[in-house]
């Protein structure tokens, strides 16, 4: 019998099944899943030599690379946390892990502020970690420029699912809202004429759903860790000294005054498909001609016997004399 590779992607035969008693549904993971990936990356990241600090010893360090990431806090609750990849001076390697509550802003209407965060901490009660009026600059503001700054609610969860579930229900309500008022644009204003305009706001007050005066959602669709990286100053390509202290945040330096880039290992690959003349390559359909990858420095070629019979002589590409081939 003869095999022949086909190149076609075939999944796993586990992949879609669901562990009895570990789903709850095709979009919420369950505590058990969320814990078992946590480990299975820190076992993937240690086995590369980036084992998570968990001393207090000082280090200075270059950021390559980040990733979103949960631990298990004080009460054994996950949490939402960022995986910071750093290499020292020496080569050695080493991972620092900070936790940081998603969140995200609504905009209430006018004067009523403390009507919708009474009723959104009680209607989301179990997911909420922190909820607070902050002042931020809108530039949907027509006088924005002035310095004048638009209240927002600010929700804070404890981990991204959450946010996730609280976030869905919100921007329902809010979708629906902006509809209601375009088909409302009319008689709002009849009936701004007609009432005041302490009575329009006392009307909204007495509302048994405060849902109807949230008017907008703002920041939910930025992802975790870009959130992080501009709240916290936090940047890859960056010399930083860190400090851990145990289960609190760990301190992050900045060190302007290392210039000198570290040597890491660089592994950089390529993948050549057949495909149709003007579309691009379907799984499906598409075979792998060839895969090249170097690290370093040494080049690496794989090709598909099926479609590349002949072998392929050693050769170099220099594109310029400080890239050497």
């Amino acid at each position: 019998m003869v095999f022949q590779n086909t190149g076609k992607y075939r999944a796993d035969k586990d992949a879609n099944k669901k562990d009895a008693g570990f789903s709850s549904g095709p979009r919420e993971e369950s505590s058990e899943s969320r814990i078992r990936v946590t480990l299975d990356n820190d076992r993937i990241d240690s086995k590369y030599g980036f084992d998570r600090v968990r001393d207090t010893k000082e280090r200075t360090g270059y950021l390559i690379n980040m990733h979103t990431a949960e631990v298990l806090d004080e009460d054994k609750r996950l949490v939402a946390a960022m995986d910071y990849y750093f290499i020292e001076m020496d080569g050695s390697r080493f991972k620092v892990s900070m936790t940081f509550n998603p969140y995200f802003l609504v905009l209430p209407r006018k004067e009523c502020e403390k009507e919708v965060v009474q009723y959104l901490s009680k209607k989301f009660a179990g997911n909420l970690n922190k909820i607070e009026i902050i002042e931020k600059e809108d530039l949907d503001l027509l006088n924005h420029l002035s310095g004048i700054r638009q209240r927002y609610i600010k929700l804070s969860f404890i981990s991204q699912n959450e946010m996730m579930k609280v976030r869905r229900e919100i921007l329902t309500a809010v979708n629906k809202n902006k509809e209601r008022e375009k088909k409302d644009a009319i008689y709002s204003e009849m009936l701004t004429n007609a009432l005041t305009s302490a009575a329009a706001i006392e009307h909204a007050k007495k509302t048994t759903d405060h849902m109807d005066n949230v008017l907008d959602i703002r920041e939910h669709d930025v992802p975790y860790h870009v959130r992080v990286s501009i709240d916290m100053k936090i940047f890859c390509g960056t010399w930083y000294t860190v400090k851990s202290r145990g289960t609190e945040t760990p301190v992050f330096t900045k060190r302007d005054d290392i210039i000198e880039r570290p040597d890491p290992i660089v592994l950089a690959f390529d993948i050549e498909t057949t495909k149709l003349p003007l579309k691009f390559p379907d799984s499906q359909t598409d075979q792998i001609m060839m895969i090249s990858y170097m690290i370093d420095a040494q080049g690496y070629l794989i090709t598909n016997r099926e479609i590349i019979s002949v072998d392929v002589e050693d050769f170099e590409y220099t594109p310029k004399p400080e890239f050497e081939g």
